[in-house]
């Protein structure tokens, strides 16, 4: 009984059906192309992602990324402690130097005698001096420690010693 209305249903409204049928297909089919482009987008970002790269997956790409960031993170690791050593050889080198010549005597001719301050970025280090007279030449040399002496320092020593300390350090520390 049921089926029978039903097929009475069909035969009396078919060109309905049909044309129903026809729309449902056409949306189906417009759902399907839609989907497509979609798909067929994502494929070619995923292609963009995943190139230079082994891994066929994004699980491996991850995993491969992830090991990359620890090795840069070790190896910044290693360079930062690598300048803290550098820094601290370079606090000890010789970054300040000046020189001057100077006459000693008045019966001497030229600037034959000078001072040299030679110091790092603490304001330790030496001063050489030499004093050349007629009959012979004397050298000194003055630790110098936080920028003063516990030895008397001339007039030419103490201002050699202030141009070296006046200079600017090439980097700060």
């Amino acid at each position: 009984m049921f089926l029978q209305n039903l097929v009475k249903y069909i035969a009396a409204n078919e060109a309905a059906l049909l044309l129903a049928s026809m729309i449902l297909i056409l949306v189906l089919l417009i759902l399907v192309v839609y989907q497509m482009v979609r798909i067929s987008g994502m494929r070619s970002r995923y292609r963009a992602m995943m190139r230079g790269t082994e891994a066929q997956d994004l699980e491996g790409m991850l995993i491969k990324h992830v090991k990359d960031v620890e090795d840069v993170a070790a190896t910044n690791t290693r360079i930062l402690e690598e300048n803290e050593l550098i820094r601290q050889f370079l606090r000890r080198t010789l970054v300040r130097t000046a020189a001057v010549r100077f006459r000693a005597f008045d019966d001497m001719g030229g600037d034959l005698s000078y001072a040299v301050a030679l110091l790092d970025a603490n304001n330790d280090g030496i001063i050489f001096s030499s004093i050349f007279a007629r009959e012979d030449s004397r050298s000194y040399v003055k630790p110098v420690k936080g920028g003063t002496s516990e030895y008397a320092l001339s007039d030419e020593e103490k201002s050699v010693l202030k141009e070296a300390m006046g200079q600017s350090l090439p980097i700060q520390w």
